[in-house]
């Protein structure tokens, strides 16, 4: 009877490595495997926005399926044609974002629009940008953004993001960029 145990638990134990040998191989093919979110990236809005960015995904799990980003925005009319005329640099910009296929992801980033008073920095105006990222290449991405646009009253509890049930005073939907990550290069020969 012991004898019979055994086999069976040998039979059993080679199917179930068999199993984990032949998934691990369909893992590794690279047909499966979706983008990690990681490097640094220069990202160009498309016209009419003549917006850039500089950031950096840093993964926040192992899988590199989720990550911080941190970065800066150069807007080329922070007062917005006007509609804030205190605001005269933007803050650098922060958020998250996690891979949702094996091309795709969704983000959300936050930025401020500031303004220098004395010694202290003030908040003009608070975006928040969340949308999608499809990959088109390695090394290229295509960037649709969502901006929704707060004032800094609407943050009454001073964390730093418009409180909940708060509308946005504007939403600037569908802004597309494509974001190129940056690549090691050889140094420039004289």
């Amino acid at each position: 009877m012991k004898a019979k145990r055994k086999i069976a638990l040998a039979i059993f134990g080679l199917a179930v490595g068999s199993v984990l040998v032949v998934t691990q191989a369909a893992w590794t093919d690279k047909s499966h495997q979706s983008f990690k979110l990681e490097g640094s990236w220069s990202q160009v809005y498309q016209p009419p926005f003549n917006n850039t960015c500089l950031y950096t995904c840093v993964p926040s799990d192992p899988s590199g399926r989720e990550a911080a980003l941190s970065g800066t925005v150069l807007i080329t009319d922070i007062t917005f044609g006007g509609a804030f005329p205190d605001a005269q640099y933007a803050s650098s910009i922060t958020g998250q974002a996690a891979v949702t296929g094996p091309d795709k992801a969704v983000f959300t980033a936050l930025v401020y629009g500031m303004k220098q008073v004395g010694p202290l920095a003030e908040k003009v105006f608070i975006i928040l940008d969340s949308g999608t990222i499809r990959v088109l290449a390695p090394g290229k991405l295509e960037v649709t953004h969502n901006q929704a646009v707060y004032l800094p009253l609407q943050d009454m509890d001073g964390d730093g993001l418009p409180d909940k049930g708060q509308a946005p005073i504007a939403c600037i939907p569908g802004v597309v960029s494509i974001d190129t990550r940056v690549p090691l290069l050889p140094p420039c020969k004289p």
